[in-house]
């Protein structure tokens, strides 16, 4: 069953990631539209909202998601939305679903513009403590595409981060010019 229910996300990823959405919500639009859209799709609330960021959990076919929408700060324009996989209590598990989405994004998206499988010293794979250096952000598992990137965090989730370009630059200029008010 587990595995039927992995199945099923990653085919939903592929087919809703089309055109920048996520669970076919666009990355893009008003924060309070698009948090309403994953309202409606069942999400809720999992903290209160910053001012730039609002987290949201919520399941899609029986499979549990964290979702973080973050938007600009002066005109609240979604420029990026993250999307948490279950979490994974040991190293097999957890690679293995890294190596499930990296492929399905491979074939996707193409190869990726870089990619990194690796850990930091003191840790290597096969040493029996990943999911430590995991937990430490030791563990140096990503891969980058044009507007998405993928990595392994250390909430022991495989984190996908869907990125507007557009609104990203929006958000850059908004965040400077907040910055030089403030000195």
């Amino acid at each position: 069953m587990k595995k039927l229910s992995f199945f099923l996300a990653m085919c939903l990823l592929n087919i809703c990631t089309y055109s920048q959405s996520v669970f076919g919500i666009k990355v893009d639009g008003n924060k309070t539209e698009v948090v309403n859209k994953f309202k409606a799709k069942g999400f809720k609330l999992s903290t209160t909202p910053s001012e730039t960021a609002t987290s949201l959990t919520g399941s899609v076919d029986g499979v549990k998601y964290d979702v973080i929408v973050c938007n600009t700060p002066i005109t609240k324009k979604v420029w990026k939305v993250v999307v948490y996989l279950p979490e994974q209590n040991n190293w097999y598990d957890l690679k293995t679903t890294y190596e499930k989405f990296y492929d399905l994004f491979v074939k996707k998206y193409g190869e990726p513009v870089s990619s990194y499988t690796s850990f930091s010293s003191p840790y290597e794979e096969g040493d029996g403590y990943e999911m430590t250096a995991v937990a430490v952000e030791k563990c140096n598992y990503s891969a980058f595409w044009s507007e998405v990137w993928m990595t392994v965090s250390k909430f022991k989730q495989v984190a996908i981060n869907y990125e507007n370009t557009i609104n990203s630059e929006l958000f850059s200029a908004e965040k400077e010019k907040l910055n030089t008010k403030n000195f």
